[in-house]
This record gives C-alpha cells, structure tokens and sequence, in this order.
C-alpha cells in the first residue's frame, strides 16, 4: 500500500480531536520505515499492534466455535476507539480473496492466534513443491480442505471476534484494488496484476467492501499473460463459485464473506 494513500486518510482525520495512529504486525513495525512507513511521511506514529513482543494483547474465549477456544486481539485495535481497515486487494491462496475480513482476522491478533487460522489450510506442503518446480499441475494448488471453507470460517470468526464492541459506524474499511495480483502480499513477493487497476472501495461493514471488491475483480478485463505457468486457470465448470480466483487456487472466495455474514446476525431465533 503506498503510503500517500494512508496518508491521505491521517489528514482526513486527524482534523478532528482524534489521536491517529497508524499499526503493523509487530514484526513488520520495526522495518516499517524502509517501506516509507513513518511518522514523517504519514503523519502520524506507527505502532506495532500488539506490542514490540507481541504480548499487548487482549484474549477473549470463544465458547461458540468449533475452530477456538480463545482469540488473542492486538492490544492497539482492541482498544481503540475506532478502526480504519486498510486492504490490498489480491488473491489468496489458502481462502481465494484477501482484503478487509482476511486483513482484520489475520492482521488484528496475536502470532498464536494467526498461526492457529492456519492450521486450517491443510497444505502446507504446496507451497515449497510450486516454488521448487514450475511444472506442478494445478491440482496441487487445489490441494486443501473443502476449497478453503474452514480456513475461511476460522477467519471469518477471528474478524468478528476483533469487531466486537466496535459500533459499525466506527468501522471503516478501504480495499485497494490496484496492482491486484495472484498471492498474500506475506509471500514477499510481487507480480503482474491479472486484471487492470479497479480502484478503490469504501464502507462500514467489511463483508459488504470485499463484495463489491470480489465482484469487480470478476467482472474486469482478465490478463492472463499476467499469470505463472504453474498457475493455469481451472474451467469455471470445475469450481463452485466460477469465481476467476477460485479457477486459481481452488478456493472458494465467498466463504469468509458468507461466514462474517452469519455471524453477525447471530443465532437463529427459537420458535
């Protein structure tokens, strides 16, 4: 995310009495600058979220889940005020999409707790194989537990764990979709966007954001020159969604939207 972009938002609202800060996973904080994350260029701090140890955290239990026992959330946004969600938009290759729910889920909490989500992957192993070899089949990208549905719920979970007891209206999430490419930008990694610069999208509820996030991907111009050859799209027939992300990594995309959905509006009402 270029930093003009957050910026941008500081002076937005830091015209008011609010104390703005800006936040990173506690690892990534401490070479924030070289990415032009600082003060200087943001105006305004930039704190790791859960400490510079990882153990400014509030753990919350979860007693209605199969996938926790307990969420850890970083102490800089389970303690905030108000939260500005700002997402890349791209592909995943564990849930399909990755934009506000992925980014509050897995960016909010502690490392135990986002290594915890991804104990729901189911193929770890993948990652090392593609690397290694560009002539491996797609299959091996599709290799996983039911199209990333479990991943997506434990995400899903996570995200409205760290939203609980924030008012929506103190919720505001921005997807980024520019330079929308293949991979989690934690690969390190960068390569050509599969579909041209979309723009950006703005709201209160993060399932609704990545929606309309999702059904702009699908809709623009498809590059696939942009794509690996390791990497061939998947016929729309053999996927669930027909979603040009999940003909990628085998993984429906909708699930953590349908799931956060779910979750915030809560138990069915008994008869």
């Amino acid at each position: 995310m270029h930093p003009q972009f957050v910026r941008a938002l500081v002076e937005r609202f830091d015209a008011s009495d609010a104390f703005v800060y800006v936040v990173d996973e506690h690892r990534a904080a401490r070479s924030a600058w070289k990415r032009g994350y600082s003060r200087e260029t943001l105006g305004a701090p930039v704190y790791p979220i859960s400490g510079v140890v990882d153990r400014y955290l509030e753990e919350r239990r979860v007693d209605d889940s199969p996938y926790f026992d307990a969420i850890q959330v970083a102490g800089m946004v389970a303690h905030a005020d108000g939260l500005i969600v700002v997402s890349h938009a791209k592909g995943h290759a564990s849930c399909g999409f990755g934009a506000s729910i992925k980014n509050i889920g897995i960016g909010c909490v502690a490392q135990s707790t986002r290594n915890h989500i991804h104990t729901f992957e189911g193929h770890d192993g993948w990652r090392h194989e593609v690397v290694e070899s560009a002539a491996v089949p797609h299959e091996a990208l599709s290799a996983g537990v039911a199209r990333g549905r479990y991943f997506s719920a434990a995400l899903a979970r996570s995200a409205h764990e760290v939203l609980r007891g924030l008012p929506a209206e103190k919720v505001l999430c921005l997807n980024v979709a520019l330079n929308v490419h293949p991979y989690c930008d934690c690969w390190g990694l960068s390569s050509p966007a599969f579909v041209p610069d979309i723009g950006l999208f703005l709201g209160n509820d993060p399932a609704d954001v990545d929606e309309a996030t999702l059904l702009a991907v699908q809709e623009a111009p498809f590059l696939p020159a942009a794509l690996p050859e390791f990497l061939p799209p998947a016929a729309a027939a053999e996927t669930e969604s027909g979603h040009r992300l999940e003909r990628m990594h085998g993984k429906n995309p909708w699930y953590a939207i349908e799931e956060f959905r779910r979750l915030r509006a809560g138990p069915p009402e008994r008869e």
